[in-house]
């Protein structure tokens, strides 16, 4: 597990600022900002990838293609050819004459306007981010996972497969969605069976799929924006179904991603603009493309645009084969529900609860993706520190080196912590958790500028699933300059346990530097490896289903080096060969790790590997990590000047670990790993 840094609270908390305002972007350019807000504003990574692709209009006289729908059948081999083309090269187009009286295209967007400029309080009994809601108003649907939140607001309605009671949709907009709903409807229909024959099948060959069953209509709504190039409509997506049909008003904004640069798609008078979604991508075997496109911000507005969305995964329903995705729940109102209990996953075992809840169930790749080791001798390196300082030092340094280059992992045993501080300190986290959840409350917090701080999983609200454990986490600054911030119950064993920590971090710092053939306090005194340290202390109590969830999902660590110390119980795995090798206790021992910080400055010599905590009927199991950060602020890092050269140039560019954290931090902890982006 890992730390974490204080701009992705600060985030969380205005995240939930505008959510629970209720007023959506329209709130806040009714409220009169001349600047966007920071949840809004894209990353710099954002911006680097976008180079890649262009992130420019293209200056060429490319425009997706126009297809006319008039006398379909006397012309049907020269539309369906066309639609085929389309479907095949750019995955976007146009449709023309298709049968929608312009009165009715014109009057949905202003319904869909009148709707979004009804008083606050109006829209406010229609705000919602239940799942199972047919109509409900919102802004951005992935407000708590996506990177920067989109400058639009959204009425959701499914309108199918089961029909729509009128009566749910807002009076302002009803009858004209459901008259715009059924014309539409009846679009789709046309369209999948000129795609069908575009395919060579049977014209209702894709009707057959029930491709055309469901159908929801989303209708946007993007108010002007002071700064547009700070932001984005909507972020770059390819859409996860059938087909989509889009009614958009004369501001434009809509641009595809077509031969590595962004396409304006300019709107046309009575035209809908169609793509093909990824479900139909998929089904003709990659035949039909499903293309990313986003929306630009605009200085003018607001703009509205009316996507129906032809598919039956988006919204939760049934079939004849029993239970889809219809047993979907509200995840996040369920985070949400988790988190304002502070109890933690002690709390839900406390509860007597015989199933894992819904938030905690890891995606089944999660735990199949590599097997595990079967072969019982197959172990870490375990590497005796007894005559460091003697006749020995040689054949230690060595030791390092070669589990750090080929495992990034090991246990050190004879390393100068006593039995009794290993085994207090252990004591001393089971007793913090085991308190009265009352005293344990009041460390609670999301905050990461609280240097003392208890909580379920710091990523909870980014993360595919939640772990199954609880934390305690403290800093350096608190054990130097507020040590009586920290919990009674544990404050004395924490002071001692880490005095040691810190003298044998010195140590090993010195074998690394000496493994890389540098100074033996390079890694310390020029590097400042060791400057900064985060503390967590976890507790995973016993889980009724282990085979449903993780205590730790797999990651590498945001560090120089961790130290962790683990109790009996066992769990965690290393992921070696392609396979997870079991770390098993060792009495006395602790565990070692390169974290990605010393395989960037090594230049890859050293390795940070996967690891992860496996959950267990028996429990609790305890264990504390320190992780050494070094400096967190000020310094750059990259490959150690001394270990590269023409035959080994660089592979990293330099970073500072505040860089790096900001990225780390604003995904779930299973992620890819952070060093990717900074690798050249």
């Amino acid at each position: 597990m890992v730390s974490s840094n204080s701009s992705n609270q600060d985030r969380l908390q205005q995240l939930k600022a505008f959510d629970e305002s209720k007023a959506g972007v329209k709130g806040i350019v009714d409220a009169g900002i001349t600047k966007i807000p920071p949840i809004f504003v894209r990353p710099p990574a954002d911006y680097a990838g976008e180079d890649q692709v262009s992130g420019k209009t293209t200056k060429t006289q490319f425009s997706i293609p126009v297809v006319d729908l008039a006398d379909t059948a006397g012309r049907r081999a020269e539309v369906i050819d066309g639609v085929r083309r389309a479907a095949e090269s750019v995955g976007f187009f146009q449709v023309v004459n298709h049968g929608i009286p312009k009165r009715v295209l014109e009057g949905m967007l202003e319904a869909a306007r009148g709707f979004h400029e009804l008083p606050r309080e109006a829209k406010a009994e229609y705000y919602s981010r239940e799942l199972m809601r047919k109509v409900k108003f919102g802004s951005n649907f992935d407000l708590y996972q996506s990177r920067f939140a989109n400058w639009r607001d959204s009425l959701f309605c499914v309108m199918g497969p089961e029909p729509l009671d009128p009566q749910e949709l807002p009076l302002v907009c009803r009858d004209t969605t459901m008259e715009y709903s059924d014309q539409v409807h009846k679009l789709g229909v046309t369209l999948f069976e000129l795609l069908s024959e575009a395919l060579g099948l049977k014209p209702d060959h894709l009707l057959e799929l029930d491709c055309a069953k469901g159908h929801l209509i989303l209708s946007h709504y993007y108010p002007p924006c002071p700064e547009p190039e700070l932001t984005l409509g909507t972020t770059k997506h390819s859409d996860p179904d059938f087909l989509t049909i889009l009614l958009q008003d004369h501001i434009g904004g809509l641009q595809v991603l077509c031969q590595n640069q962004w396409i304006d798609v300019p709107p046309v008078p009575g035209a809908l603009v169609v793509n093909i979604g990824d479900l139909l991508q998929l089904i003709s075997n990659d035949r039909f493309k499903s293309v990313e496109h986003q929306v630009l911000a605009n200085l003018e507005g607001p703009r509205v645009s009316i996507a129906c969305f032809f598919t039956l995964h988006l919204y939760p329903s049934t079939s004849a084969k029993g239970e889809t995705q219809s047993a979907e729940y509200n995840r996040a109102q369920e985070v949400k529900s988790f988190d304002d209990t502070k109890a933690g996953v002690k709390g839900l075992v406390d509860a007597g609860i015989g199933k894992v809840p819904k938030i905690f169930i890891a995606p089944s790749n999660d735990h199949a993706d590599f097997p595990t080791c079967q072969q019982p001798n197959l172990q870490i390196p375990v590497i005796n520190l007894g005559g460091l300082y003697g006749d020995r030092h040689k054949e230690i340094v060595n030791e390092v080196r070669i589990a750090s280059e080929t495992w990034g992992f090991f246990q050190v045993v004879n390393h100068g912590v006593p039995l009794n501080v290993l085994e207090d300190m252990i004591q001393g986290v089971r007793r913090f958790n085991e308190q009265d959840l009352d005293v344990k409350k009041e460390f609670y917090s999301r905050d990461l500028k609280r240097t003392v701080r208890f909580n379920s999983n710091y990523d909870l609200y980014q993360s595919k699933a939640a772990n199954w454990r609880d934390t305690l986490a403290f800093t350096k600054p608190t054990v130097d300059h507020e040590p009586q911030e920290l919990p009674q119950v544990c404050r004395e064993v924490a002071l001692e346990y880490t005095n040691h920590v810190i003298e044998l971090a010195d140590q090993l710092f010195g074998l690394l530097s000496e493994a890389l053939e540098l100074k033996p306090d390079y890694l310390t005194r020029e590097m400042e490896c060791a400057k900064f340290y985060t503390c967590v202390c976890h507790y995973y109590p016993a889980c009724p289903e282990p085979e449903l969830t993780l205590g730790t999902s797999k990651h590498s660590d945001p560090a120089f080096l961790t130290i962790l110390l683990q109790d009996e119980i066992g769990g965690l795995q290393v992921l070696h060969d392609n396979q997870w090798v079991n770390v098993d206790p060792i009495s006395g021992g602790l565990v070692i790790n390169i974290g990605d910080f010393l395989q960037a400055i090594s230049n890859d010599r050293l390795k940070s590997v996967q690891h992860r905590v496996l959950t267990n009927r028996v429990g609790p199991r305890v264990s504390v990590a320190y992780f050494f950060k070094g400096e967190t602020a000020a310094k750059s890092y990259g490959p150690i000047k001394e270990l590269i050269s023409d035959e080994n140039p660089p592979l990293y560019k330099d970073f500072s670990i505040d860089e790096y954290h900001r990225k780390f931090f604003s995904q779930g902890l299973d992620e890819k790993s952070g060093l990717d982006q900074f690798k050249l």
